[in-house]
């Protein structure tokens, strides 16, 4: 459709929108179907709203602009709001005021909202500034100590007696860390022999290890281990870190620590890790408001600094006593319980006031963001090879399980992975009556898909 702007001088000069002859002749037929525009159309004659104009009708308004009545034809709609909002994309509200400057219908609003975010280029390359899908699930807070555990590595560390890298282990209840020092190329064996060794020999064996995806923790060993000792392996999605933030803060802290105490040259934090350990174990936690000491064995540590190093006398007999530490310790256990309940339902409430819900059901079209894929995988629907102008999401695919706010998508075989809901945006809107035909073009063909994934995994 060519559109040319016109002037008609009179008392004033007034602007037009000029059609060409085939343009103009289906505006014309649809203004003879349309109830809105029939009885105008087929008079010719203006009204107190309307004027025409070599055939079109034009609504009146105070301005030297006379808007064109685009009458209720999807065609006739879908290129208007096509050849302004298409040339530089712009958003919902600037393409609405766009088309109100030349153009007048009643659902011009709604129909230009739907079309623009259902604007295939806008999808993948904008940044969507709608809030991140997915609220705060906390894990569970457990009955005893050392019954759910998390773990995770700092790795490439500068040498230290043989090591370069740190297993830290903590107990999700009384937050005490069990820091073990190690290689950043350990196997999955070796991890299992630092974890029976520094852990299971001293606190039992825990119901739960709470991991990252680390290759050692997804390996075959480490899989059939857990399952022979009866302990459910739970891993956080990929490019989550906050889904183990507790683990993750204990690292930060750690790390901040032994940066405070080593050398110049930081190959001798293996000697002070055993002394930062039992710091950190004796600190009283913000969350438990307790220190892990405390709570793992219902007991401060003796402090030699204070005066009598605040020893307990033993004044009750043994069955008083015992009655006494029992009674104490499950009261420890539950003012930590609490304590940690009550700091969970401040997280949540602060981390969900820029969160919604995710929209998602099994069987969606959703988008799925680049910014933590591989390169390859990234540019696999384009040729580029540069993450500047990589497509911000791509897809759409579907949605074939979905656990809380972790969904498994129908991804190609060589990369099957757990996606987090806020790493996905919905495509839902396609299926809108006016853009209809558009959804067909914005289809994948799954079976090219599949072909560029592969070749992108082989390069």
């Amino acid at each position: 459709m060519q559109l040319n702007v016109t002037s008609v001088v009179n008392a004033t000069t007034v602007s037009f929108i000029e059609l060409d002859q085939a343009t103009k002749k289906m505006y014309q037929k649809a203004y003879a179907k349309d109830p809105a525009y029939k009885k105008i159309w087929k008079t010719g004659h203006a009204s107190s709203d309307y004027e025409v104009q070599e055939g079109l009708i034009y609504l009146k308004s105070e301005g030297t602009v006379r808007r064109l009545c685009v009458p209720n034809h999807r065609k006739l709609r879908l290129d208007v709001i096509h050849n302004i909002h298409d040339a530089a994309h712009p958003g919902v509200r600037r393409t609405q005021l766009a088309a109100a400057q030349w153009y007048f219908w009643v659902t011009m609003d709604i129909d230009v909202k739907a079309y623009v975010q259902s604007c295939e280029a806008c999808m993948r390359y904008k940044s969507n500034t709608r809030r991140k899908s997915g609220k705060l699930q906390p894990i569970p807070i457990p009955t005893a100590c050392w019954e759910v555990v998390s773990t995770d590595f700092i790795t490439h560390l500068p040498v230290s007696d043989g090591f370069d890298a740190i297993m830290v282990v903590v107990d999700k209840l009384s937050m005490r860390p069990v820091c073990i020092p190690t290689h950043t190329t350990a196997t999955a064996e070796d991890t299992a022999k630092l974890f029976f060794n520094n852990v299971i020999r001293h606190y039992g064996i825990p119901s739960t290890i709470i991991s990252d995806r680390d290759p050692k923790f997804t390996s075959k060993f480490w899989k059939a281990l857990v399952s022979l000792m009866k302990i459910k392996a739970a891993m956080t999605t990929a490019h989550r870190a906050q889904a183990d933030g507790q683990t993750e803060r204990q690292n930060r802290t750690l790390e901040d620590s032994l940066r405070c105490s080593i050398s110049y040259h930081g190959n001798d934090w293996n000697e002070y890790l055993p002394m930062i350990e039992y710091a950190h174990a004796t600190l009283v936690s913000t969350s438990s408001k307790l220190s892990p000491f405390f709570v793992y064995t219902g007991r401060q540590p003796r402090n030699p600094l204070l005066p009598g190093g605040n020893a307990e006398h033993l004044t009750q007999s043994r069955v008083e006593h015992a009655s006494r530490f029992v009674q104490q310790r499950q009261q420890v256990i539950e003012r930590a319980r609490k304590n940690l309940q009550d700091a969970q339902e401040a997280q949540k409430k602060f981390y969900d006031r820029r969160r919604a819900e995710h929209p998602f059901r099994v069987g969606d079209l959703a988008l799925l963001s680049t910014q933590d894929l591989n390169i390859s995988h990234a540019t696999a629907e384009t040729t580029l090879r540069s993450r500047k102008f990589v497509p911000r999401f791509i897809g759409p695919h579907t949605i074939q399980e979905l656990h809380g706010n972790v969904a498994m998508l129908d991804l190609p075989a060589n990369m099957k992975i757990l996606v987090n809901a806020s790493a996905l945006t919905s495509s839902k809107w396609i299926t809108a009556s006016l853009i209809g035909s558009r959804a067909e073009s914005f289809q994948v063909n799954a079976s090219d898909l599949r072909r560029r994934w592969g070749a992108a995994a082989r390069d």
